[in-house]
């Protein structure tokens, strides 16, 4: 089984976006999406971490 998003996934998004959100805005969004992905995907990790070592 294979996970992740697909192209029509993504343009489905993008399609979503440009409906309810503002051309402008939408490169600032996405830069906070992909902070708030990153840093929980980090959180995610270093809590696998503290779990192997005790």
């Amino acid at each position: 089984m294979t996970s992740g998003i697909g192209f029509f996934e993504i343009l489905l998004i993008l399609a979503v976006m440009v409906i309810f959100v503002e051309p402008k805005k939408i490169p600032g969004l996405i830069r906070k999406c992909v902070r708030i992905v990153s840093q929980v995907r980090t959180a995610i990790k270093k809590f696998i971490d503290e779990l192997d070592v005790k």
